[in-house]
């Protein structure tokens, strides 16, 4: 079932982010416009699955909250990969094999997550992204969860500056124990869902906001 919007604060006196969470199954593809439909045709069914729910939540969640003419503008994608829709606000999706996420905010830049346990757990990869604290997070019974949280941060962060896996984000450092933090201009916190998966938001706010 499909979460309430979430309404997120940032800080004092700055707009909200707002966050939209769905499990795959009940995501859909309704708000998907044409020109997503025809590029969908043209990849593997899992991506195109991936590709129409991702941007149909996004523009379910674009329309409650900003109205339908801002979620019903083209979208485009940067280099990096990065969804733009409309102008005076930034969005970001993200998707896994069971859960989908979407998120808009008026204030700046946003990068959001979603990321399941891996099953089973690389300890390479444990020591590639989380630095210092990898034998720590391998000798916790949770592990898999831990690893997911740490992931989920990183790969919001570079979300947030349009960046991608070129910012290469296994080298944020990410402690295991926090729920906020900052990296560069990047402020990030992981959001409580009622789900298996890790959900990270990450913001970069305007810099006029910042005066």
């Amino acid at each position: 079932m499909t979460t309430e919007i979430l309404s997120v604060p940032v800080a004092p006196g700055r707009a909200p982010v707002h966050v939209l969470v769905s499990t795959a199954a009940d995501t859909g593809t309704g708000h998907a416009d044409e020109q997503e439909r025809a590029a969908a045709a043209t990849m593997g069914p899992h991506r195109a699955e991936e590709f129409l729910r991702g941007r149909s939540l996004l523009r379910k969640l674009v329309r409650e909250v900003l109205g339908s003419a801002a979620a019903t503008a083209p979208m485009h994608t940067t280099s990096r990969g990065k969804p733009l829709l409309g102008q005076g606000f930034d969005v970001s999706i993200s998707h896994t094999d069971t859960h989908t996420a979407a998120a808009v905010w008026t204030g700046g830049e946003i990068g959001v997550d979603v990321a399941e346990p891996p099953r089973p757990l690389s300890s390479r990869l444990v020591r590639r992204c989380c630095g210092d604290h990898a034998e720590d997070v391998l000798a916790r019974p949770d592990r898999a969860a831990v690893f997911s949280r740490v992931w989920a941060v990183q790969e919001a962060c570079v979300k947030a500056i349009g960046m991608g896996l070129a910012a290469i984000p296994w080298r944020i450092p990410v402690h295991p124990d926090l729920r906020h933090g900052v990296w560069r201009r990047v402020r990030w916190s992981l959001l409580d869902v009622d789900f298996p998966c890790a959900l990270a938001l990450a913001v970069a706010p305007h810099p006029l906001e910042d005066r």
